[in-house]
């Protein structure tokens, strides 16, 4: 969800049909501003849009307006000004970074405590290696020794027994 700006559009343009149909440009309409809805800011219209992040977003939209009484078109152009869009990275598939703050993609961005911390995630971790990996499956913890060529096997059961 983004909200989005039409600065400088024309009152005329205050209705719900038209600030309804701008916005689908950039993605799905979802609300109208109280300002908005009550023409109190006649300066700029605000909608809130449900926006996919891996689009392009447009910066500006055209609207061609028809004069009824002689069939003339004029093209006007409405710019949109985006007021929050969150951050998503295209590389690793995920929200609050974009690829160019992604670690994945400039890995001298991370700290060393965060090179520990990752490695550690990714299982790189040279302090212990070949960690099983470990499941919560109905409150007991399984381990995964695939590495070693077994089973899944129970590892703790972390159950609290009655009359302990």
């Amino acid at each position: 969800m983004a909200w989005i700006s039409f600065p400088n559009l024309l009152p005329t343009y205050f209705v719900k049909e038209c600030l309804f149909s701008l916005p689908s440009t950039v993605g799905i309409p979802q609300y109208l501003d109280l300002a908005t809805v009550n023409k109190t800011r006649p300066s700029c219209a605000r909608v809130k849009v449900l926006v996919d992040l891996l689009d392009e977003l447009p910066k500006k939209v055209r609207m061609d307006i028809v004069d009824e009484a002689t069939g003339d078109v004029r093209t006007e152009w409405v710019i949109i000004k985006y007021d929050y869009i969150p951050k998503y990275c295209k590389e690793c598939k995920l929200q609050g970074h974009d690829m160019i703050e992604c670690w994945r993609i400039h890995p001298e961005l991370m700290s060393n405590d965060q090179h520990k911390k990752s490695a550690e995630v990714n299982g790189n971790n040279k302090e212990q290696p070949n960690q099983p990996l470990m499941i919560l499956s109905s409150e007991k913890v399984f381990g995964n020794t695939k590495l070693t060529g077994e089973q899944w096997k129970e590892v703790r059961d972390n159950r609290v027994k009655n009359g302990a």
